[in-house]
């Protein structure tokens, strides 16, 4: 319950989320949340921006699909399509 609470949390902070489709300003929003937990501006969360955030590690581990050591907003939606259903 807590994974899927993180991602639906995690998902409304995406660039390019479903708020994206229908409003501008709550696409805005998203994208500028996700650019503050990246504090390194490479497009993807690291395990230390994922904790900064006040996520659990192991989160980042399922959410991690190729295991990069990055999160990006692609796994994210991913991880959400899978597990926050």
């Amino acid at each position: 319950m807590k994974l899927k609470l993180t991602l639906l949390i995690l998902a409304a902070s995406l660039p390019f989320s479903a708020a994206h489709a229908q409003d501008p300003s709550a696409a805005d929003k998203a994208r500028d949340a996700f650019m503050k937990v990246d504090t390194n501006s490479d497009g993807a969360l690291d395990l230390a921006e994922w904790k900064a955030a006040g996520r659990r590690e192991r989160g980042f581990t399922m959410i991690d699909a190729d295991k990069d050591g990055k999160v990006t907003p692609a796994e994210l939606r991913a991880a959400m399509a899978k597990y926050g259903k």
